[in-house]
């Protein structure tokens, strides 16, 4: 099986119920791209007996006690890409001067040609507007960190009766140790301009995982 989406979410104000307008600000400002948007989901799946054993191309005529090990084994796996979330920028304290911030000004170019943890934009290409006024830079400007997620499963019964049986599982969750950066982690890289830390990323996915499990079934 196989799934795709191709979508684009945008928001007046924000992603979340307690998000509102900011005071004054122009007519517009808070509309764009919402924190929620993935603009491409893909996912495919599948199950697969592997073709060994009674019944089946290779092995058909093998002896039951050795069928019992080798036959009926089912090999199943799980890959899932999810882009980046928007990212949008802020101007560290509440430059306003009634109690809010606002977002920097756009005065290049974001993207680098090889975005990594270490620097994942361009800090250069903004800037904070004069004091007690608006940035013109909008929301959902760049694209932070897409996801791979690919989760593979070997299984087995072992059948006692015709309704009793032992399933033994061997399941590896991300196959290939991918680095997720920001995976499930929102503001993330840090888009708080004029700091230290400012395009940096200093979290990611868990690395690769396996786990073996032995249930009775009746």
């Amino acid at each position: 099986m196989a799934s795709y989406a191709f979508s684009k979410h945008i928001d007046q104000y924000g992603g979340s119920r307690f998000d509102s307008p900011l005071p004054f600000e122009p007519k517009g400002y808070s509309r764009g791209r919402s924190s929620l948007d993935r603009t491409h989901i893909l996912t495919v799946n599948s199950v697969y007996e592997l073709p060994f054993g009674r019944g089946r191309k290779f092995l058909n005529y093998t002896h039951p006690a050795a069928n019992a090990f080798l036959g009926g084994w089912q090999l199943s796996g799980i890959y899932r890409f999810v882009s980046g979330a928007p990212l949008s920028f802020y101007v560290p304290g509440a430059t306003l001067g009634n109690g809010y911030g606002t977002r920097p000004n756009l005065k290049g170019t974001l993207q680098l040609a090889h975005p990594s943890a270490d620097l994942w934009f361009n800090p250069g290409a903004l800037d904070a507007p004069p004091l007690y006024t608006f940035g013109n830079s909008g929301k959902g400007i760049l694209d932070g960190p897409g996801s791979h997620f690919l989760d593979l499963g070997l299984m087995k019964n072992f059948y006692l009766t015709e309704n009793r049986y032992l399933q033994f599982r061997w399941e590896l969750f991300n196959v290939p140790n991918h680095v997720n950066l920001c995976a499930s982690t929102n503001n993330c890289p840090n888009t708080t301009i004029g700091l230290p830390t400012t395009g940096k990323i200093f979290t990611a996915g868990d690395a690769r995982a396996m786990q073996l499990a032995l249930k009775f079934i009746f």
